[in-house]
């Protein structure tokens, strides 16, 4: 290597955290990678040159800045599978998608710069066409299993539905509706949605869902459906749908748990709920 050799790296700034970038590139590596953004370099996204290899590993603010979980070559060839939005829900905003890896994304901006997001589901979301699965009842309480906030997959089920996204491993969200729980609101023609479990990734999963249960239900003859939520929950996606409050169900004196109806208690919350009814 010569003295004119120049090597650069990346850091990138997400959530108030720099990473830096795997590896120390040499100028044509450099170049190449430039080139990909169309020498633009993306908001939250900085670069360090120097003639010195050594630098990059003494450097203390590289030393002190984990590793970016993606690659940054991965993130800037691999383009979305289908066209896509990113919400930014700070800046109130949406940007097309322009490359997508993992959680990682590279958003277009107005001025031709793009803007570097890692999806958390809190301060961003993507917003794309989804796509309705069946799914059987043993995939979807395992979904809920691993990811709902505060209750277990049920054992019994009318039906179950999934959406997806193409190129995701796994669905974005399922959902599960029974005959209700309730006796006094049995009556051949309720159908309570029991589950709604969602990817917080993915935005407006959860209305999708229930309108896409609504939808099966009434081909199947219900009339009036019912679901509950948390006080603590807000409910915006149900109204989205147009779910409509009708009252608390009131706590049961000896919770959820039973001799005869074993229960765990963390997963099936017990306390006041909201009942929810959209009729048909």
């Amino acid at each position: 290597m010569g003295e004119r050799d120049v090597y650069h790296i990346f850091l990138a700034q997400l959530a108030n955290q720099s990473y830096r970038c795997s590896r120390l590139l040499e100028d044509r590596a450099f170049a190449c990678m430039m080139d990909a953004l169309r020498w633009r370099m993306p908001y939250h996204l900085r670069a360090f040159h120097t003639s010195n290899p050594r630098w990059a590993a003494e450097n203390p603010v590289l030393k002190s800045a984990p590793e970016l979980p993606v690659d940054i070559d991965s993130l800037l060839s691999a383009r979305p599978v289908q066209p896509m939005r990113l919400k930014d829900k700070r800046r109130h905003q949406t940007f097309a998608v322009r490359n997508k890896c993992g959680d990682y994304v590279l958003a277009d901006t107005e001025d031709g710069y793009g803007r570097l997001y890692r999806v958390d589901g809190i301060a961003s979301s993507l917003v794309t066409k989804l796509e309705a699965i069946p799914i059987t009842l043993q995939e979807a309480s395992a979904y809920i299993d691993r990811y709902h906030r505060h209750n277990a997959g049920p054992k019994f089920h009318k039906f179950s539905v999934c959406l997806r996204v193409p190129g995701e491993p796994e669905p974005v969200g399922v959902a599960v509706a029974s005959t209700p729980k309730a006796r006094h609101q049995m009556d051949d023609e309720t159908l309570e949605i029991n589950r709604c479990c969602t990817d917080p990734r993915y935005a407006d999963v959860c209305s999708c869902l229930y309108a896409r249960a609504i939808r099966i239900g009434r081909e199947m003859g219900y009339r009036r459906f019912l679901t509950y939520t948390l006080p603590s929950e807000s409910g915006s996606s149900l109204r989205a749908v147009g779910f409509q409050p009708d009252g608390v169900t009131k706590a049961s004196a000896n919770g959820w748990n039973s001799p005869s109806r074993h229960r765990d208690t963390a997963q099936y919350p017990a306390g006041e709920k909201i009942r929810w009814v959209f009729h048909a």
